[in-house]
């Protein structure tokens, strides 16, 4: 077997020899989702790094059969009211219950975590991804973890001592692997378990926590069998009862959950089944450095990306540095276009390079185009911004004159065009702001008009002559590189900062900018 030095492959390899360990010819592998708000794209991140390694197995051992499940915890409670949804006060009211009992804040299914599975879902499909979706109130409610609860409660109190030995003495007595949702409120996190009746498979409940104030109990006592749905066990412990229950070998994880993993694999020993192999991943940030959170909606959402950036790329920000934590902000997405777009250049057919992974459906039908121009997506959003183009054919007439090989890939530079255009409408078009232009540098202005002027007398000046040029001024004229340049993006751009200016007076044309060029100086002159 070959030996490839990508994540992936080194994941891969690592389950095959634990599969061939096992004398095993197929991998489960898991991805979880908490439906309690909107799916967010650390959501989507681990299903498409899940899928790389899937790809990669399937690359070193094409017959292995492979299933990967999304399971969805809509078992659990709702323990906060994400601040993104409407209804809010209805939410605030259903606080504990399980969020598969609570109605639809959208009206537009049987229930809360229906709608949020049925976004996920839809989002994953838009994306192509192979997967089997699973839900916790139907592996619960269908006996499908009847067995694992059972051990659960032959060995609950080796569990209780493994999870008490870890939080505050008064909280100990109250510990339970178990969560019965009460039989008259529904809520399932104002109960708390009296007695564990190993020999009925039931446990004892009051339903009497009063630690939240938003949760009050209604102090109901009775007694449920653990099975079909009547409980569900604490999420450490769930973790560990999905992996027994469905076999799973492998799953990821982020760096937030790496202490649940520690305590899911002890759990896993007392169940009698062997871990699953698990990965960890570093979490995405918003643009402020905060961790994004379904509850906040902060971050980038699916539905920005899928507006301001082709799918593509995102399955490569998700590829890159797992192990590194990293931003996700809207200001960000032309950079990351542009390194899609640059390692998109650079596929040279090697099975594990992360284009083969990301576009292995095109490249096995044989379909995969790679374009030929190295044009940056951040210019033609400058060019779009400086036109306020709202016109694909317009914007793609600049580019077309400025590179052929635009037009021989054109679908793929029409959709970046589409993009670029929503990205300045929403984005760029909002942050941009009233500029305090340095005027000392209106002399050098002009006379950097004229030297424009002259360039095209002489023949067609090249983006690398037009970079020269600006220099030149900074030579001639005794100004600072850093503030005149400064001052050629605020003029033509509207901004601080930018492309290379040779290469976006290339692409915007020398006539158009010396266009521009003139319109600031009349505006200044009938300011005097």
């Amino acid at each position: 077997m070959a030996h490839y030095k990508e994540w992936p492959f080194k994941e891969a390899e690592k389950l095959l020899q634990r599969l061939k360990a096992k004398d095993q010819r197929e991998a489960l592998f898991e991805t979880g989702y908490g439906p309690s708000g909107l799916p967010h794209i650390g959501t989507f991140g681990e299903v498409a790094r899940t899928s790389y390694v899937i790809e990669a197995l399937t690359i070193l051992d094409p017959d292995l059969p492979v299933t990967l499940i999304t399971f969805s915890d809509d078992m659990d409670g709702l323990r906060s009211v994400p601040e993104n949804v409407p209804e809010q006060d209805m939410l605030k009211q259903m606080l504990g219950h399980p969020l598969c009992s609570i109605p639809d804040p959208y009206g537009e299914y049987g229930s809360f975590s229906e709608n949020m599975n049925n976004r996920l879902k839809y989002f994953l499909d838009s994306f192509g991804f192979r997967f089997t979706f699973m839900s916790a109130s139907e592996a619960y409610t269908s006996g499908r973890f009847n067995e694992g609860l059972e051990r659960i409660m032959i060995h609950h109190r080796e569990i209780i001592d493994t999870f008490t030995a870890m939080i505050s003495v008064e909280k100990r007595a109250l510990w339970s692997p178990f969560f019965p949702i009460c039989q008259r409120c529904g809520r399932m996190y104002t109960t708390v378990v009296t007695e564990h009746d190993v020999d009925g498979r039931a446990v004892a409940y009051a339903c009497s926590r009063e630690d939240n104030p938003d949760m009050p109990p209604c102090g109901y006592q009775g007694k449920t069998r653990i099975f079909d749905g009547k409980v569900k066990v604490g999420w450490k412990v769930d973790w560990a009862l999905r992996w027994f229950a469905l076999g799973i070998d492998y799953e990821m994880h982020g760096k937030d959950l790496a202490d649940s993993v520690v305590i899911s694999n002890r759990v896993m020993k007392y169940l009698g089944k062997r871990a699953p192999l698990t990965y960890k991943y570093e979490l995405f940030l918003d643009e402020y450095g905060k961790k994004i959170s379904k509850k906040l909606g902060n971050g980038v959402s699916i539905e920005q990306w899928l507006q301001y950036a082709p799918t593509d790329v995102l399955m490569y920000f998700m590829y890159a540095k797992p192990n590194q934590a990293k931003s996700m902000a809207l200001t960000l997405i032309p950079k990351a276009i542009d390194d899609y777009r640059q390692k998109l250049t650079e596929y040279d057919g090697r099975p594990d390079s992360p284009i083969r992974l990301i576009k292995a459906r095109d490249i096995n039908r044989g379909t995969l185009t790679i374009p030929a121009s190295n044009l940056e997506y951040a210019l033609i959003c400058n060019l779009v911004s400086s036109l306020n183009a709202s016109d694909t054919d317009m914007v793609m007439e600049y580019l077309c004159r400025y590179d052929a090989d635009v037009d021989r890939n054109r679908d793929f530079f029409e959709e970046l065009v589409r993009k670029a255009i929503a990205y300045n409408r929403d984005v760029l078009a909002a942050r941009k702001r009233e500029l305090e232009i340095d005027h000392r540098f209106d002399a050098s202005l002009r006379r950097f008009r004229d030297r424009l002027a002259e360039s095209c007398r002489e023949g067609k000046p090249t983006p690398d002559d037009l970079q020269t040029l600006c220099f030149d001024i900074t030579k001639a004229d005794d100004l600072p590189a850093g503030d005149w340049f400064r001052y050629l993006y605020q003029v033509l751009l509207s901004q601080d900062r930018g492309p290379r200016m040779g290469s976006f007076i290339g692409l915007y044309g020398v006539d158009e900018t010396i266009a521009k060029i003139d319109a600031y100086l009349e505006r200044q002159s009938d300011r005097e």
